[in-house]
């Protein structure tokens, strides 16, 4: 089969290259010569195609306890508007309801009132479920196959999208228009798809065929997730139930409770050890510290990381006027011509924020909403920003983590009541031994500690592409066949194709400096997948 371009990975970043794609081909329609007839036939490929259209991140299967990072404002805007409408906040009550769990519950106490409010402001400050940008996803894909069949009517030009279920191991460039997808076991599936009428599952994919014939493209999107952590565990441990190293693609939190429950069956307690203090540890305790509320489940958490610093509060101040900046204002942003004295600039302006008895994050909500970085990191010279990307980038994004309050409630929470228990440590192996986990972890100049747990969760952090080795064969294969990298990511040009490819693309995380300004992850994605689309649409058209 021969696609004009496949999209490795169904997610936000697959779908949204397509549909960028398809609205820059129809604006450029009318350079094609009147007689020629072509065909741009599109491929969706996924390993679960339950992923389609919201990815690991914000699909319907893996997010059911997630939540943005973010409050409704930090949103594309296109995203907000939809979020607005009535029928969709009905929705959101509806998920939550259905699917929710406990904390789902409590929000729905919390924010019904808000959701509904006639004031934008308050609106704008709620936090919503990660799924829901799976509707919202779903509906946009909806759209691009209704308008497909639409316009392959006409004489000039046909479109047709295709999805295929498998794991892509490597991209051959056969040295002329395309390249040979491979995939893992040399077989793949083609789907077929039909629409229901589920308020929260409108497309679903059946398998139609198995297929060995040989997949060829001329442009091609790489649309992965968040890459897994470091694998700790030895064969035995990786082998056990009870070991989560994927935390997001293996079912984040749902998972993490289907296990709890299974366990509080046949044990009086539960032991869980947590690698990692960040993200996949606070997004699941809002739901856990429910259950042992509610259940009356014992349940003894540890966690471990190397110096125990996590993400912060996304909570502005209450009862203060809005803050201004200081040393982040207009007037001197002139003096800001290099990567550190941006970061510099920024840490004074968080302490000046609490020395005026403000919050960091309402500092922090000026700076994104004046576009800061943008301004600054515009006006740098090519080394500044090359300075800024390959190292200052790190720092700036370690002091500007912020998450959704709840998740800190809970921690602090589960800290109080002795349940949860931090150790400054690193883990070096997790190993398995008659059905039990054993956490061997290493401090400095200190002998190892063991510890005998039920249920183990590498939420460590993700690998970055200088660091990936196996874990994903298909990031392997780009490095040994001439990718650029740089900074623990894929080197691109301006329209996010990777240096060192032919027409191999990544506008997400994979990419080096995919997101300097420190937008949203899914505004920035979104935006770089617009530019992606603009470049494939002209080596498709050849314009």
């Amino acid at each position: 089969m021969r696609f004009s371009h496949v999209s490795i990975g169904g997610g936000i970043t697959g779908v949204e290259t397509i549909i960028s794609t398809f609205i820059d081909i129809q604006k450029k329609i009318k350079r094609l010569k009147k007689k020629k007839i072509k065909k741009i036939v599109f491929a969706i490929i996924d390993k679960d195609p339950d992923n389609i259209p919201g990815g690991v991140a914000y699909g319907f299967k893996n997010s059911q306890f997630g939540y943005f990072n973010n409050p409704i404002r930090l949103s594309p805007t296109q995203f907000i508007k939809w979020l607005k409408n009535k029928d969709n906040k009905k929705k959101i009550i509806k998920y939550l309801r259905l699917y929710g769990g406990y904390t789902g519950k409590e929000w729905i106490k919390k924010n019904t009132n808000i959701l509904y409010s006639s004031k934008i402001k308050n609106i704008n400050e709620l936090y919503i479920p990660r799924a829901i940008a799976n509707l919202w996803m779903e509906e946009r894909l909806l759209w691009l196959i209704s308008k497909i069949k639409k316009i392959s009517k006409n004489k000039l030009i046909r479109f047709d999208l295709k999805f295929l279920k498998g794991e892509v191991i490597a991209i051959q460039d056969l040295k002329n228009t395309y390249h040979k997808i491979i995939f893992k076991n040399n077989y793949y599936e083609t789907l077929k798809y039909k629409i229901t009428k589920n308020s929260f599952k409108k497309i679903s994919f059946i398998k139609d065929k198995i297929r060995n014939e040989p997949i060829f493209s001329k442009t091609q999107n790489i649309g992965l997730g968040l890459p897994p952590p470091k694998q700790l565990a030895t064969t035995r441990a990786a082998n056990n139930k009870y070991y989560i190293w994927d935390f997001y693609s293996q079912g984040a939190t749902s998972n993490l409770i289907k296990k709890i429950i299974q366990l509080n069956k046949f044990k009086k307690k539960i032991k869980i050890y947590f690698i990692g203090y960040k993200a996949g540890l606070l997004e699941s305790l809002p739901e856990i510290e429910k259950i042992i509320k509610k259940k009356k489940i014992k349940i003894e958490i540890m966690c471990s990381s190397s110096d125990l610093t996590s993400i912060q509060e996304a909570k502005l101040s209450l009862n203060k006027k809005s803050y201004k900046l200081q040393t982040l204002n207009k007037n001197k942003l002139l003096n800001i011509n290099t990567a550190k004295k941006l970061y510099l600039y920024i840490i004074k302006e968080f302490e000046v924020s609490h020395s005026l008895g403000y919050k960091k994050y309402d500092a922090w909500t000026k700076i994104l909403n004046n576009k800061i970085l943008d301004k600054c990191i515009k006006k740098f010279s090519s080394n500044e920003k090359k300075k800024y990307f390959d190292f200052f980038f790190s720092k700036v994004r370690n002091i500007t983590r912020f998450t959704y309050p709840e998740t800190i409630i809970a921690r602090e929470k589960l800290l109080k009541m002795k349940i949860l228990k931090t150790k400054k440590e690193n883990v070096k192996k997790v190993d398995s031994l008659r059905g039990k986990l054993i956490v061997i972890t290493k401090i400095k100049n200190k002998n190892n500690n063991k510890y005998i747990c039920d249920i183990v969760i590498n939420v460590s952090g993700p690998l970055n592409v200088d660091t990936l080795k196996n874990e994903i064969p298909l990031i392997k294969n780009l490095k040994n066949n001439g990718a650029k990298i740089l900074s623990g990511g894929f080197v691109i040009n301006d329209s996010f194709k990777i240096v060192g490819t032919k027409n191999v693309y990544t506008p997400g995380i994979l990419a080096r400096g995919f997101n300097p300004e420190r937008k949203t992850i899914i505004k920035a994605i979104l935006q770089n997948s617009q530019k992606v689309g603009q470049s494939i649409s002209k080596v498709l058209l050849k314009v």
